[in-house]
């Protein structure tokens, strides 16, 4: 079946292999049938199949496309080369970085010139062409056909280009050009050639070659192909084809010169000699070190260049001449010419006031105008626009009027030239300045707190300034009592100041007025009220009054309100505790905080409350009043059956009753007596030989039980089969 030849693939570019002459054949061959197969046809020791294989240096699978000669694909098969389902005449097939075109019928009526299109290493579609034809019209063909004469193409960008390139165009048919070679007067010149293949019956090639000369003469290019080098094959001679051209060079224009006319300072006249035969004459202008550029083209022998020209600036020109049909350009020859400025050195002023310019000047030593303006560009120097006006048809001196205080003002003096003009000298002052004409613009008070305020403001317009503003005397009066400051704020950036020591809801009135190096302005003044703020700390803060379960307290308003005092906020808590704080409201100043606990310490704190919010905390710390104490308890056995109780009555709260509680390591209970009762005797319920000890309450009246003691001293005449202990 055989195998591709997967050891001739290209290590760069592309190409055509044909295995059954064991030869890499050239772009744009011609072969024949008997050449290419889709098999192993000269039993070669690898079995290489003797296809006609495109091939590239690409290393993928897939890739390459065959045409016939009518520009259709010819299709690809899948298969073994030798399937008889195989399409024909013939087909292509793909393997890795070629593509096989095999034969398996005759090439009758699909002879001509096929192309494969393959990707080079770098994945660029290339154009291969061989032309496949039977072995009968291989063996007839007795060489390319060449038309007799070629076409002329100018390819430049413009006729200065040195060297002139150009084309040289014709059509080959009867077989593929693979070789084309040029030559000027019989010498063989380098060409640059393209090949392009022109679909349809006659198989033609499009050739194209490049060549960058400017030499007068015959132009020759002859192509032939294999076909040529085989010579002749069954009494046909293959012959190789020829076409020509001769081409002219135009001649170089002498006397090119250029001179500036009088009728404008960027008039220029450029004039040169005839040159026998030529057509035209082309005109390019170069300035610095930009390109050429062509400027005009035209059939005189003088011109007059009377625009795209500007004083100070040196131009080249250059010339060449063409002629028609077949013919390169002349070779160039140049003129450089300058377009100097003429000039006035002695422009300047002889007098300045704050709105005039007196001026002098004398003639131009280049070129006298025909009149004079003067163009005056003037700006406040605070501004970075102005004006510009012109005075026109002036003489020397000549006075400028009508300009603002402290402008900086360009002064042009032009010459007039024709319908041009001159810039001829350039003259740069400053008027005098003045006293300010305008007050400061957008006072802005702003408060800071109640004693506070920042005033910032706005430059002086600058069509009221008349020179630098160097400081502002700044005045804040209280309207209320008539009392007036005055700050001087030096430096005419400093727009800002913070006044202090302002009193809370008072009325100021602030002024400002601008001045520079001593000259004042207009003032300008607004008025601003000082706002609430947070209130001080209130004062004299004591306790009016103290129970068990209550402590009333009272203080005074803050001294320093910082305005309207909407309410007071209170907080207490034990003075141990670090939980929250109980937290009540009063517009009062007096409060009566109840519900407390008896002989306790609290923190008790208050502050004011203003529009604006809370002042700081005043806190003190004040105690509950302490439990009533009961004295003189005592405990006396009477008897083996009887215990006897006495003790004073409480006299800072009425009792209610009173209990005895006793405990022991055996029992506890208690004993309850009446009010104001103070000597019981009962009945002794303990134990023998058990200690016990007392302990008295008082319940009063109004609810809450109090203890009123809870020790007491032993008793030391206790029976001896039990102790007792009495404890309050």
């Amino acid at each position: 079946m055989g195998q591709e030849p997967s050891d001739i693939l290209p290590t760069k570019g592309v190409q055509l292999y044909l295995p059954y002459t064991n030869r890499i054949i050239f772009d744009y061959s011609i072969i024949s049938s008997g050449m290419f197969y889709d098999s192993d046809q000269n039993d070669d020791p690898d079995n290489i199949v003797d296809a006609l294989w495109c091939q590239s240096a690409y290393p993928s699978s897939n890739i390459g496309v065959w045409y016939y000669p009518n520009g259709t694909q010819v299709p690809s098969f899948d298969g073994n080369f030798t399937d008889p389902s195989a399409p024909g005449p013939v087909f292509s097939k793909r393997f890795r970085g070629q593509i096989a075109l095999a034969r398996r019928d005759e090439l009758s009526g699909y002879e001509g010139l096929y192309k494969c299109i393959i990707p080079d290493e770098n994945g660029v579609n290339q154009v291969l062409v061989v032309g496949a034809y039977t072995d009968t019209g291989y063996n007839n063909n007795n060489g390319p056909n060449a038309d007799s004469t070629m076409q002329f193409t100018f390819l430049s960008s413009n006729r200065l280009a040195t060297p002139p390139v150009f084309s040289l165009n014709f059509n080959v048919n009867n077989g593929p050009p693979t070789t084309v070679k040029c030559s000027l007067n019989g010498n063989e010149i380098s060409t640059e050639l393209y090949r392009a293949v022109v679909y349809g019956p006659g198989f033609v090639t499009r050739v194209s070659v490049t060549v960058r000369l400017r030499e007068a003469g015959n132009y020759q290019c002859t192509v032939s192909n294999e076909r040529v080098n085989d010579g002749t094959i069954n009494f046909i001679t293959a012959m190789s084809s020829t076409s020509s051209l001769t081409i002219r060079v135009s001649e170089i224009p002498n006397g090119f010169t250029a001179k500036r006319l009088s009728s404008g300072l960027t008039h220029v006249m450029l004039s040169w000699s005839s040159v026998f035969g030529a057509t035209g004459y082309e005109i390019y202008r170069q300035q610095s070190s930009y390109n050429p550029y062509s400027a005009l083209s035209t059939t005189l022998t003088a011109v007059n260049i009377t625009s795209g020209l500007y004083q100070g600036n040196e131009y080249t020109y250059y010339i060449v001449s063409y002629m028609s049909n077949n013919s390169l350009p002349s070779n160039s020859t140049s003129v450089t010419i300058s377009i100097e400025n003429p000039i006035v050195n002695d422009f300047v002023a002889t007098a300045i006031t704050y709105s005039t310019i007196d001026l002098i000047w004398s003639s131009p030593t280049a070129v006298v105008p025909i009149r004079y303006d003067i163009n005056r560009r003037c700006r406040i120097l605070c501004n970075s626009s102005g004006s510009s006006v012109i005075d026109t048809s002036v003489l020397s001196p000549h006075k400028l009027t009508g300009i603002s205080p402290y402008s900086q003002c360009t002064l042009n003096l032009i010459g007039i030239y024709g319908d041009e003009t001159a810039n001829l000298a350039t003259y740069v002052t400053i008027t005098n300045l003045t006293a300010p004409t305008a007050s400061v613009d957008n006072i802005l008070l702003s408060s800071i707190t109640l004693t506070s305020m920042t005033v910032s403001w706005d430059e002086v317009p600058c069509n009221g300034r008349n020179g630098p503003i160097t400081g502002y005397y700044l005045t804040y009066t209280n309207i209320s009592s008539d009392t007036s400051y005055t700050v001087n704020i030096t430096g005419g950036d400093n727009r800002m100041y913070h006044l202090t020591g302002l009193i809370p809801f008072t009325n100021y009135t602030v002024s400002i007025i601008p001045y520079n190096y001593g000259m004042t302005g207009p003032a300008r003044q607004e008025n601003q009220i000082t706002p609430e703020s947070i209130p001080g700390i209130i004062s004299n803060f004591e306790q009016n009054h103290t129970a068990l379960t209550e402590i009333s307290i009272l203080w005074n308003p803050p001294t320093i309100p910082n305005g309207i005092i909407t309410a007071y906020e209170i907080r207490y808590r034990e003075s141990t505790s670090t939980g929250p704080y109980n937290i009540t409201n009063t517009t009062n100043t007096h409060y009566s905080i109840v519900g407390l606990m008896h002989d306790t310490s609290y923190i008790i704190g208050v502050r004011a409350y203003t529009s604006i919010g809370p002042g700081e905390w005043t806190e003190r710390e004040y105690t509950t009043a302490q439990l009533p104490i009961v004295s003189n308890f005592s405990v006396t056995q009477v008897n083996a059956t009887a215990l006897e109780f006495q003790w004073l009555s409480v006299k800072e709260k009425e009792a209610y009753f009173y209990t005895v509680y006793y405990i022991s390591s055996f029992c506890s209970g208690s004993l309850t007596f009446s009010k104001n009762s103070s000597y019981h005797i009962i009945p002794a319920e303990g134990i023998a030989g058990i200690k016990y000890t007392y302990r008295l309450n008082q319940e009063g009246i109004d609810g809450p039980t109090y203890e009123l003691a809870d020790s007491a001293p032993q008793l030391s005449h206790a029976p001896a089969e039990y102790e007792t202990i009495a404890q309050l």
